[in-house]
């Protein structure tokens, strides 16, 4: 009796006070919210559509940093100016992703967030490395990817964010509501209350600090 292997199935949960996806990332912020923010918006793109892509782009990170690492050692750089420019990439994309975040680059975030992609382009690189002797290039992507697509390195900043004291907004907040504003504006539709939105997200992240601590 054979059995398949289970695919994974991104899904959404929608709770009281947020929204959590199976990628593991949590939103401050409900459906009625997002109603309240861009009316209408949701009438146009399903609130699951809106998560998963903000899902992609939260996640990006990781598969661009290795594809820029295999690409730049591939074509003939220094496998150790590769690994630090690919971490350096890295660094700056996981900080500064909601300033890049536009519906238009949506699938291009989906490719990079696509396991098969990032695995086969690794694999291929990679074993292409090892049988020309790159053994420096090999070692260093096999680094690489524990870090990034295994997702370590991003584990270790989200960590080190939440034990932040200060009250902020957290990346996938920030990156949801850039998207929210550019698929608006994409519709013709102007944000009703952005500050309202901002100031909920605010009172939601200084409510659960406060539980936290006590």
């Amino acid at each position: 009796m054979s059995r398949k292997a289970e695919k994974f199935e991104w899904n959404m949960v929608e709770m009281p006070n947020g929204i959590s996806t199976s990628n593991g990332n949590w939103y401050n912020t409900t459906q009625g919210q997002i109603e309240n923010y861009i009316p209408g918006l949701l009438k146009k793109v399903s609130l699951e559509e809106i998560i998963k892509n903000a899902d992609n782009w939260v996640s990006s990170t990781n598969g661009m940093a290795l594809i820029l690492y295999l690409v730049l050692a591939l074509a003939g750089g220094d496998p150790r100016v590769s690994f630090l420019i690919s971490v350096v990439f890295f660094f700056f994309w996981y900080i500064n992703t909601s300033a890049f975040v536009t519906p238009v680059l949506n699938q291009a975030m989906r490719l990079f967030n696509f396991d098969g992609f990032v695995y086969l382009s690794a694999a291929g690189v990679l074993i292409y490395f090892s049988l020309n002797d790159n053994q420096l290039g090999t070692w260093l992507g096999l680094g690489l990817f524990f870090l990034f697509k295994v997702g370590l390195l991003s584990l270790g900043l989200k960590w080190f964010s939440s034990k932040s004291a200060k009250p902020t907004f957290t990346r996938e907040d920030r990156i949801l509501n850039m998207l929210l504003i550019k698929y608006g504006m994409k519709e013709g539709m102007y944000s009703g209350g952005i500050q309202e939105m901002q100031d909920s997200l605010f009172k939601t992240i200084n409510y659960h600090k406060t539980r936290k601590k006590k």
